[in-house]
């Protein structure tokens, strides 16, 4: 029998020569938290294409992001692949394992639902409003969001900068924790100025106090805020509300009112940070402040929001 964890620290040397650190790292959180416990369960002698299918799919279903589900396939499929070739193992087609989709990840918010998060968050003006507003008026990755520090906020201007993101990286110091996050510099189109709605203007400028042009926008200080809390925060508000919700719901939503709302394409392929598509526009000199009016179309209706502050503060 094949003694996996060797195999496995085997092949994750064979990808330490070819990979940059940040990429090793992924590789190495996936065969730590996801392929590990998988051959121990499923040895890698007798795993075939039903086997790996039906395991990524539970996966799925039980809440994983098709995202995570697909590096998982593509991760394992290269690890058998080193394994075939040292002992011989029978070929297992991976072209044929099909990953099922995640509801959950390609859902969208109804107007009523999103009526409500837009209700709790103007009676909430708080770092986790912030993520709510940035994310479904925003377009923000939820990543993006946890790594803006204050100086990447330009309120007069009515942009801000996005430049990083948050990425989990393996601790390798001694330490509990197997993994700890830091940023990680995003690159074009990623790394983006995004322009702001004058909705989510005032809502940062009732956000945004004293603080330090150093410190990060969400934990108010010199240290990441914690993703899993907002996480969990905005599954239970959810729950609390009746719906299903995930920041990707949120960035989803926010796509779709954009294409509702007939903004400009080339302002849905800045906010979002999507690569350049091939479309006709004679307006080819379009400025932040051209963008700003396109996300305008996305400002909520159901309140003003300036009255709902005014109406919070006096309760």
């Amino acid at each position: 029998m094949i003694d996996v964890d060797a195999l496995c620290k085997e092949y994750l040397e064979t990808k330490k020569r070819e990979l940059r650190s940040i990429s090793y790292d992924k590789y190495e959180i996936t065969i730590n938290n996801y392929i590990l416990p998988f051959l121990k369960d499923h040895p890698i002698e007798t795993i075939n294409t039903d086997i790996i299918s039906n395991h990524l799919n539970e996966l799925v279903n039980s809440g994983l992001s098709h995202n995570t589900a697909k590096i998982i396939k593509i991760t394992l499929k290269g690890l058998y692949k080193y394994a075939e070739s040292i002992y011989s193992l029978k070929h297992i087609d991976f072209s044929v394992i099909h990953v099922g989709t995640n509801d959950k990840s390609t859902n969208i918010l109804d107007e009523y639902q999103e009526q409500q998060l837009f209700s709790y968050c103007c009676n909430h003006i708080d770092a986790f409003g912030i993520t709510i507003i940035l994310s479904l008026y925003g377009g923000l990755r939820f990543t993006e969001i946890c790594a803006l520090k204050y100086d990447d906020i330009h309120l007069s201007e009515g942009y801000m900068n996005v430049n990083k993101k948050v990425q989990r990286k393996v601790n390798r110091q001694n330490s509990l924790s197997k993994t700890v996050f830091s940023t990680e510099d995003l690159q074009e189109p990623e790394k983006r100025k995004v322009a702001l709605s004058q909705f989510i203007i005032s809502y940062l400028d009732e956000y945004m106090d004293q603080y330090h042009k150093d410190c990060y926008l969400l934990s108010n200080n010199y240290k990441l805020p914690e993703q899993r809390i907002y996480q969990r925060k905005l599954k239970d508000l959810g729950n609390t509300l009746g719906f299903e919700v995930n920041y990707m719901i949120l960035r989803n939503t926010c796509k779709e009112k954009c294409i509702q709302s007939h903004v400009d394409i080339d302002t849905i392929l800045k906010t979002f940070g999507l690569s350049k598509l091939i479309v006709s526009n004679d307006n080819k000199n379009i400025d932040i402040n051209f963008n700003q009016k396109e996300m305008d179309k996305l400002n909520p209706t159901f309140n003003n929001f300036k009255d709902v502050i005014i109406k919070s503060k006096q309760n």
